[in-house]
């Protein structure tokens, strides 16, 4: 960018998502066939595991070559019509399904054959490539890679952070959606906290307890309150359809409450105190607390045997108004001792 700056940290983001846009190195129509064989992938694979996991479910005995068809077909319909009612991502329209159609559907058919040994005619064919071309024109994201821009524009006080979901370009469209809008003030919104990627241990250290367990144990609570009225009307008594509903009613009334009680209990004593915790932090300790938080992370994936996509060194920054960009701890991959050039090219720049 050079000089150039700007009053506020949108216009920064609206500068780099149009570079993105008009920056002809980007678009690449080799590169945007593996990106909607990626998307395809993973779509029929989901789908076709969703199958094998019904049918158990629906047939005692092995279903048909023909039944089975029956209800891939039963998806794909569902999933067209799912997906069609979706919002369009600016840039495509309906007319962009016959362009699919002539340059994916040869792609999409040998997907499908690859993943399903079974005879499936033109009908359900031509609904895959629709679906395929609804996972690239639709909001449906899979797949995207995130990109965080924080900081200052000119007449800014207060820090502002925004995020965003990039999938790719197709056909010559930027393809990505806005995630995360915030704004620091000094009466509103003093401070937050905000993750990304693995999350679960900062949600873990902010509220008291892990998100999976929360969910857990709201439907543990909705699945009581369900069962009850027909524990009732077997074991104890039969009801009438009006007090079948009425139990049905309080206990979504218990569910509620339970519900609004732990979020009040999580701002009370648990994110709330962090938070105001934060706001009164100097900067030293924010660098800190970002780089432990990180490291929680890195300690429960190794001891829960998960995906490690969290460790080693970690790079540490913060942004402030008065000093712009500062590192507090940053790995290189080489020796600097032994690379003078590259610093002497980074202070030229």
């Amino acid at each position: 960018m050079g000089k150039t700056t700007y009053d506020t940290l949108q216009e920064y983001s609206d500068d780099f998502f149009n570079f993105l846009k008009t920056e002809p190195r980007f678009y690449d129509k080799d590169y945007e066939r593996v990106l909607v064989h990626r998307k395809f992938y993973q779509f029929i694979d989901e789908l076709l595991d969703t199958i094998n996991i019904t049918i158990p479910e629906i047939w005692k005995v092995d279903p048909s070559e023909q039944q089975i068809i029956q209800m891939i077909y039963g998806e794909v319909v569902y999933f067209s019509e799912r997906f069609k009612m979706a919002q369009t991502v600016p840039g495509f329209d309906e007319s962009y399904l016959s362009q699919f159609d002539e340059n994916f559907r040869k792609d999409i058919d040998e997907i499908v054959h690859s993943r399903i040994n079974l005879e499936i005619d033109e009908e359900i064919l031509s609904l895959f490539t629709t679906i395929a071309a609804y996972l690239v024109m639709k909001n449906i994201y899979m797949g995207e890679t995130g990109v965080v821009i924080s900081g200052y524009g000119d007449i800014e006080i207060f820090p502002v952070l925004k995020s965003y979901s990039v999938e790719g370009i197709f056909n010559g469209v930027l393809k990505y959606k806005g995630e995360h809008d915030v704004k620091i003030d000094a009466v509103k919104t003093r401070a937050t906290v905000v993750p990304f990627a693995q999350q679960e241990m900062v949600h873990s250290f902010m509220t008291g307890i892990d998100p999976d367990l929360k969910k857990e144990v709201v439907a543990l609570i909705e699945k009581i309150t369900l069962v009850y009225p027909s524990a009732i009307n077997e074991h104890v008594f039969p009801l009438e359809p009006q007090q079948t509903d009425v139990l049905r009613q309080f206990g979504k009334a218990i569910l509620k409450q339970f519900t609004d009680s732990i979020d009040g209990m999580i701002s009370q004593q648990y994110s709330g105190p962090v938070i105001d915790t934060v706001a009164s932090f100097p900067k030293e300790e924010l660098a800190a607390m970002a780089e432990a938080l990180v490291n929680l992370t890195s300690i429960k994936r190794k001891m829960s045997f998960q995906t490690e996509t969290v460790g080693g060194p970690i790079d540490v920054a913060v942004i402030s108004k008065g000093d712009g960009f500062i590192w507090i701890k940053r790995k290189h991959y080489f020796k600097p001792e032994l690379n003078h050039s590259y610093f002497e090219t980074y202070m030229e720049r």
